[in-house]
């Protein structure tokens, strides 16, 4: 039970239950959405176009999707790993269920290998790689589940390699990575007598997730890409660029740069270290950490868990731009054996974080680990910070800590072409701005024909005849690359756990108090004149905001003329019944964002948020990217990095367009101010409102659907015709929607109606306990696992209906009517008091002739 202390209420709304200073909230109650599908006011099944595929192959035509009756949206979800081999009975309730919420495609993820997480044993997939033989029980309730999904009117986007990343320049990898496409889609489904590449319920195919040759590079991730062949490769590339060795090194420049003086005297430990916020720091945020020199070792001692990266330990240094320096030292963590913690490394700006060449993670165990690491400075700064973070609970020993300029070079002098000797370059070691230069070039080079060689045979060789995407954008791959196949995909998430094991915290924040950074990203970096998807977002549990994320994923969507967005993800077991939530990402069981997928169905796939008038995009050339890529070792690019305000993606349509020939312009006058508060879309339909400090929230108002997601404050909130007071709640917070189902409206001018008004705040597992790490971060002592209970909000709704035609219904977790709600009288309409004591998240209010 919580109590709240502080008069929070509204004045003279009639009906409206009103909690003052020290009064209880009514307690949560049991209420977990039915895993059925009935087709009654909760559904939104009637905008699918069944059976999938009906209209043909999606295209695409003029950078988006469509069939041969038109436009096409994605609203969609995935299924994760064991969830893609549900029994056949469960596999027709699934699609029911889906359809229900108005999802209309789903992407088939992580099923090509064993899948299991910290929480949950793994189980096998489609395949299993020792064989190479397909699993045919495996096979058999993939098929039947894709029947299944067709029947209904629901697309499938099937990803190709997962669990398994091999290299993407080994032949006989890829002639293996070919072997698995072949057989994976080539194969008849005897429930539709379709081979898959014939099949037009299946909307796309990804080559790959989360990974690309670049990326992997900057992120220490090389693996099998590293082997003799790429060496060869890269050998190969350097002689046809340079002929010759001597044109090699004359190009370079690589030249010795000895190690000089130490800039860290005091690396040994052998006498005390003071934390004078001057030369050493330690930054605790909301941690809990001390922090001494002691019996020849730096030993850091975390006992709270801190929000974001903290605690930090800092030392100040000097950089001079483009001068090499070499930093190393040892590190251990005191613990089990085996047991690794990923710590953040950096070189950087002391104001504003601003990385002055070197930017990684390292992981840490109970041995002693030696780290060296050479880089050449990206700036200057006489306050540089050698940062160490995200030190969760626990006693680190560091010792022979050094910092000098100069370097260790890497680079032979017996290393020739002639001989194919010439080694990589290094992620975290030195190379001179050329060199830099031309092995991001080679990786972009190779990357390239792994794309359009995977696409070419599926395409060709195989007649897939789907929509094909590469891998993600930005953080995994260059834009660059991915525009050069059909569409261009991302994924973004907000409060993500960090880190995605025993240990995890959460952010526990709404992210419409932030100035909605994940919607300013995302459209940020979508590729202008490309269809554009995000096939993964969530705002994961426990974040007890999570009710947010899914509208104003779809109603930016559609504002911003996306193609598809999936909400990831519904299910990662083969439990399709769970009586709560069991896992970070699973969206089944959660009832405060499924009870707005009714709307988001219709602000999306029924397209009830209209597309932005008027659009602007960054531009940047793929030979500036290459200049910025081997100074920051960052593939991601967005619309903001070419200089565009990131906010103009709440006002208007955005992207990056890759010549800036393909850039439009923002409208003249258009620049934001630096302290504005207040966005309202280019149509007049999506709101973000932050005047009151604390109290920011977001709406959409269409003609057919309102939705009011935020802190209400007592504030009385127009959608049009339609007026919201929210009441006091348990966190001050909540997500309101409501749907005119058939798009006749809200009982304007005597026409009818049918309204699904939904209303959420909390929503948990009962017996969840959670731990508060501090104000922003939470962390979970007991899942709880016996249902799901939800809170109950109090709000007056105001429509424009007569109230003699106009009846309301509280209803129960199937979307059957269970109470009469009254509905009284109000200026220019009715009035309706909703609230904890009907017990349920959803109201039917029916507007009739």
């Amino acid at each position: 039970m919580i109590r709240r202390f502080g008069l929070i209420g509204l004045i003279g709304m009639a009906g409206l239950i009103v909690y003052g200073a020290a009064e209880e909230f009514p307690p949560l109650f049991p209420f977990l959405i039915s895993y059925d599908g009935p087709d009654n006011a909760s559904s939104m099944a009637h905008l699918l176009d069944a059976p999938a595929g009906r209209s043909g192959f999606i295209r695409v035509e003029d950078g988006h999707f469509v069939n041969d009756k038109g436009r096409v949206r994605l609203n969609a979800t995935n299924l994760t790993g064991p969830a893609n081999f549900p029994a056949h009975e469960a596999s027709d309730k699934l699609a029911a269920r889906l359809a229900r919420f108005g999802i209309n495609c789903v992407r088939l993820h992580y099923f090509d290998g064993g899948y299991g997480n910290f929480m949950t044993p793994e189980r096998p997939g489609i395949i299993d790689w020792r064989t190479r033989a397909f699993d045919p029980a495996q096979v058999d309730k993939q098929d039947y589940l894709i029947a299944a999904l067709k029947r209904r009117g629901i697309y499938v986007d099937i990803n190709l390699r997962v669990a398994r990343k091999p290299s993407m320049v080994d032949p006989a990898m890829l002639a293996e990575e070919r072997e698995y496409a072949r057989s994976l889609l080539t194969r008849v489904n005897p429930y539709t007598g379709l081979a898959y590449t014939e099949d037009p319920c299946v909307a796309m195919i990804e080559i790959r997730n989360e990974n690309g040759l670049v990326s992997d590079y900057c992120h220490g991730w090389m693996g099998d890409n590293s082997t003799a062949a790429f060496k060869r490769l890269w050998n190969e590339w350097l002689t046809k660029r340079y002929g010759s060795t001597a044109a090699l090194r004359e190009a370079w420049r690589w030249e010795a740069s000895p190690l000089c003086a130490e800039q860290i005297p005091e690396g040994a430990f052998d006498r005390p270290v003071a934390m004078d916020g001057k030369t050493w720091r330690l930054a605790l945020g909301q941690a809990k950490a001390a922090c001494a020199a002691s019996n020849g070792v730096l030993r850091l001692d975390v006992t709270g868990k801190g929000d974001e990266q903290y605690p930090k330990l800092h030392r100040t240094l000097a950089v001079r731009k483009d001068q090499p320096y070499t930093l190393s030292f040892k590190i251990r963590r005191q613990g089990d054996a085996g047991a690794e913690t990923v710590l953040g490394l950096a070189v950087a700006g002391s104001a504003g974080w601003q990385p002055y060449g070197l930017l990684q993670q390292i992981r840490v165990g109970s041995a002693w680990k030696k780290v060296s690491l050479s880089f050449a400075a990206t700036g200057s700064s006489d306050a540089a910070q050698l940062w160490l973070t995200r030190f969760p609970p626990g006693t680190y020993e560091i010792d022979d800590l050094s910092f000098r300029s100069g370097e260790v070079s890497a680079f032979s002098a017996a290393a020739k072409l002639e001989d194919g000797t010439v080694p990589a370059l290094s992620a975290s070691g030195f190379a001179p701005a050329r060199a830099r230069r031309d092995f991001f070039q080679f990786l972009m080079d190779k990357e390239r024909a792994y794309w359009s060689g995977m696409a070419a045979y599926l395409k060709q060789e195989l007649k897939a005849r789907p929509v094909i995407a590469g891998t993600q954008v930005c953080s995994y791959s260059p834009p660059f690359l991915q525009a050069e196949l059909d569409f261009v995909d991302n994924h973004a998430y907000w409060c993500h756990p960090t880190p995605v094991n025993k240990e995890w915290t959460i952010g526990n924040t709404a992210m419409v108090g932030h100035a909605l950074p994940c919607i300013q990203q995302m459209a940020g970096q979508r590729v202008y004149g490309k269809p554009y998807t995000v096939s993964e977002y969530n705002h994961p549990f426990p974040n007890q905001y999570g009710a947010e994320g899914q509208p104003l994923l779809r109603a930016y969507g559609a504002f911003q003329g996306w193609d598809g967005v999936f909400a990831y993800t519904y299910n990662h077991s083969p439990d399709f019944e769970p009586g709560g939530t069991t896992y970070f990402f699973s969206i089944l069981a959660r009832t405060d964002v499924l009870a707005h997928f009714p709307a988001c169905a219709a602000l999306f796939l029924r397209g009830d948020v209209r597309e932005a008038a008027s659009a602007a995009a960054g531009a940047m050339e793929e030979s500036a990217f290459l200049e910025r890529l081997a100074e920051t070792r960052s593939p991601a690019v967005g619309a903001a990095d070419a200089g565009l305000d990131g906010r103009q993606a709440l006002l208007r349509k955005v992207g990056v367009a890759l010549s800036k020939k393909d850039a439009p312009l923002p409208a003249a006058g258009e620049a934001i101010a630096a302290g504005r508060k207040v966005f309202v879309s280019d149509t007049g339909e999506l709101t973000w409102n932050n005047e009151w400090p604390g109290a920011a929230y977001w709406t959409a108002d269409t003609p057919n659907t309102k939705l009011f997601t935020g802190f209400p404050k007592g504030r009385t909130v127009a959608l049009g015709n339609v007026r919201l007071a929210i009441g006091d709640t348990r966190l001050g917070w909540a997500t309101v929607s409501l749907t005119s189902r058939h798009a006749t409206g809200f009982g304007e001018a005597g026409r009818p109606a049918s309204i699904l008004l939904a209303a959420t705040g909390i929503s948990e597992n009962k017996g969840m306990v959670i731990e508060r790490v501090n104000a922003g971060v939470i962390t979970l002592s007991d899942w709880g696992r016996e249902t799901v209970v939800a809170e109950g909000i109090p709000a007056a709704v105001t429509l424009p209906s007569d109230p003699a035609r106009t009846t309301c219904f509280a209803l129960d977790p199937r979307g059957e009517r269970k109470d009469v709600v009254p509905v009284g009288k109000a200026e220019g309409g009715c009035r309706i008091a909703i609230g904890p004591q009907y017990k349920t998240v959803w109201y039917e209010i029916e507007v009739g002739k």
